[in-house]
């Protein structure tokens, strides 16, 4: 779910972030990306995670570097996503050759960077 104020938006996810939810994920973070800036990734009660919600979160955060905006996680991550980048390789010290602010969603995931 999106929810704008001012220039800064919010996607709340929650429950399973799977498969059979990614292309409501995937507009939640499109319309999030067209409407504002800086946008906060934020988690309810989650049940279940996939690889599927790891690429879209990764898309975003791509996507949000090459048109010169932010997307970081507000608060902390649920263990359940913590758990599912550590099991799919996602967690990094470093992060990807579009990274040149040190931004990257999954430095988080591996304890290399602590909340905002």
């Amino acid at each position: 779910v999106f929810t704008q104020l001012g220039d800064k938006g919010v996607v709340t996810l929650e429950g399973d972030l799977t498969l059979p939810y990614a292309e409501e994920m995937k507009k939640a973070f499109l319309q999030a990306l067209l409407n504002a800036d800086n946008v906060a990734v934020s988690f309810g009660n989650i049940q279940d995670v996939d690889l599927s919600c790891l690429q879209l979160l990764c898309s975003a955060h791509r996507s949000a570097v090459r048109f010169k905006k932010q997307v970081v996680f507000s608060g902390s991550l649920p263990s359940a996503v913590m758990n599912a980048a550590e099991s799919a390789g996602y967690a990094r010290l470093k992060g990807c050759k579009l990274d040149c602010e040190g931004s990257c969603l999954w430095m988080e995931a591996a304890g290399a960077r602590h909340e905002r």
